[in-house]
């Protein structure tokens, strides 16, 4: 049977160790019929296009035996994620982007169809770092999800009846923010993704689920059955 893996945020190539083969000794019998998903923080298209260091990571990434899946988190170059330069395809009974030969982008309130078990996905989240960086360079506005691509997802959610067996997001619901804000005694100075977590409280409130799995808070806890927030351990397999 084929497998599915979760792992955290791997930022381009500066968090991809957890993924190489002394902590993925399973990696050399999986094969592209086995699927590993990063939660957010992706970061492989973040420079202008064609750039020598996208295409080596990218080739790296062909010649593992999986196929890579991800959802968006804060840290993407959005410009070119969400523009016409990477082709919508049919993908697990609904459309992702093909980034390369064994790379896929799972996109925004999207529902998919895995090993027969159901997904839903979104991501986004804030960089409370950005006023520090540059606009579209360094920042992109996009990072948000916005009211259209929310009521989206809700609608995917009520085409299955408002039941999944997993939720992947980067960032979390008001709940999870404010265990981890208590742990870690931090809160966010701005709050932007204050509107994408109250949509996340609404999802826990409203819709049937096994598992919800989330990275962006750089740290791995396993909160109660149910929630699990991933960052440096090594990908987790969940079907």
């Amino acid at each position: 049977m084929s497998k599915v893996f979760v792992c955290g945020d791997t930022h381009h190539d500066i968090d991809t160790e957890k993924l190489e083969e002394c902590v993925l000794p399973a990696g050399q019998k999986l094969t592209r019929d086995d699927y590993l998903i990063i939660l957010g923080d992706f970061g492989l298209i973040w420079y202008e296009k064609g750039t020598y260091d996208e295409k080596d990571i990218t080739k790296w990434y062909n010649r593992q035996p999986w196929t890579t899946l991800f959802i968006d988190g804060n840290h993407e170059n959005f410009d070119r994620l969400f523009s016409d330069e990477f082709k919508e395809i049919e993908m697990f009974g609904n459309k992702v982007k093909q980034i390369s030969d064994s790379i896929f982008y799972l996109q925004r309130g999207r529902v998919y169809t895995i090993q027969g078990k159901t997904f839903f996905t979104f991501g986004g989240g804030e960089s409370i770092d950005r006023n520090a960086r540059t606009p579209h360079i360094s920042w992109w506005p996009q990072e948000i999800p916005n009211f259209y691509e929310i009521d989206n997802g809700i609608e995917h959610l009520n085409q299955h009846n408002r039941k999944v067996d997993f939720i992947l997001t980067h960032t979390c619901s008001n709940e999870m923010f404010a265990l981890i804000s208590r742990k870690f005694k931090f809160t966010y100075k701005e709050n932007c993704e204050k509107a994408l977590r109250d949509f996340f409280s609404w999802v826990e409130e409203n819709i049937s689920f096994g598992q919800w799995h989330f990275g962006h808070f750089h740290e791995d806890i396993k909160f109660d059955s149910k929630h699990f927030l991933h960052y440096n351990k090594p990908p987790l397999r969940i079907v």
